[in-house]
Parts: structure tokens; sequence; C-alpha cells
């Protein structure tokens, strides 16, 4: 067993006989038959099923097999924007044609592989697919190219505004100056009254 540093019921999982003989090929999992297609998740769902674009324009519901799930979790994390290679289920009837009554199913699939970023970079050198239908349904970009900027926002309240109105309104030109013309009679007696310091 390994040595528990770190304490707590966590360090069995890093056990000897969970590492030791399971070195992870460099291989990198291609599609080899036509029931193989490419993919990208779009959306993450409950009972380990997901939505993926593939590679052919249609969305299908992704079933995650029990080999991603527990210990193979950990290496295989399934999440959006991850590109995944999925098999379809020639068995599955979702094509047919409905009714109005009846709901249309999504044609559902199984997960093969889920990529690394490094995979991604190796896929798209060694495989002829295009390529561009799952950068463009890419839900990591998407968010990322659509940032927003703060300055379109004004977080302030009614008072703030209101405040802010009157302060622009000062400072341009359409406020009026109001003065205030003292008569000559009061001008002529402060003018007579002089003011003695030595008095006060």
């Amino acid at each position: 067993m390994v040595k528990n540093t770190h304490g707590g019921s966590g360090h069995k999982k890093f056990g000897r006989k969970f590492t030791a003989g399971v070195s992870k090929s460099n291989k990198l999992r291609v599609s080899e038959d036509e029931g193989e297609i490419y993919g990208i998740v779009t959306k993450l769902l409950g009972n380990n099923m997901f939505h993926c674009f593939c590679i052919d324009g249609i969305i299908r519901l992704g079933h995650i097999r029990g080999k991603f799930t527990g210990r193979g979790k950990r290496d295989n994390m399934v999440e959006g924007g991850k590109w995944v290679l999925i098999g379809l289920r020639e068995w599955d009837n979702s094509d047919a044609s409905s009714t109005a009554k009846t709901k249309v199913k999504m044609q559902q699939c199984d997960l093969l592989e889920v990529y690394t970023d490094s995979d991604k970079m190796r896929l798209r050198d060694s495989e002829m697919e295009d390529w561009v239908q799952l950068d463009m349904n890419d839900v990591s970009k998407i968010s990322k190219d659509s940032e927003c900027s703060y300055e379109e926002f004004a977080f302030a309240t009614d008072k703030d505004i209101e405040r802010q109105k009157l302060i622009d309104e000062m400072k341009s030109a359409t406020a009026e100056k109001i003065t205030m013309k003292l008569s000559e009679k009061i001008d002529e007696d402060v003018a007579e009254e002089e003011i003695n310091i030595d008095d006060i």
C-alpha cells in the first residue's frame, strides 16, 4: 500500500493495485469504423447521459459507459466542450418519421473515447475531417468569445443616476447661471462704512 501522507480515507484510492502496471498508452484512438463518429459535448444531463453535436451535423444523446465512471472517471472527465469519439447504435430506430402525436426521439450513441486538448491537436493533424463543425459548436469557446465588458452596464441606484444628471447639467453650457445684482444704494452704504481692524 502506498504510504498515507494526506490522511483520511482518500489515500486508498491511490493504492499500488490501481497504479502499478497500469501505464497509459500514448496511442491516439481514432475512428476505425463507419459507426464511430467524432463529436463535441454540448450539454451534460443526469443519469450518465449527455448531448453531443456530431461531425455530421446531428445532435445525439450519448450514454457514458461504466468504463468511464468510478476509478476510470479520473482521466476521462466528460465536460462541456470536450471532444469525444462515439459509437452509433445501429439497431436504434430513432430516425423513423413521427406523427404529430408522437415525440421525436434523439438518436442514441455510446461514449468510446474522451480527448484531451493535446489529443485535439494530434487529431487535427492526423485525420482529414471537417473540424470547423466542432469548433463552431464549442461551448467553452463561445463563452470566451462573447465576454462582455462591464462598461455597458451601470451599477447604480435611481438617486445616483439623478445626481449624475444634475452634475452633468451643471457642467454643460445649457444650464443657466443665476446672478444677483445688488442695488447701488446698498453698495454705497457698504462703501461708506469702513471697518477698523483695531476695533475688533
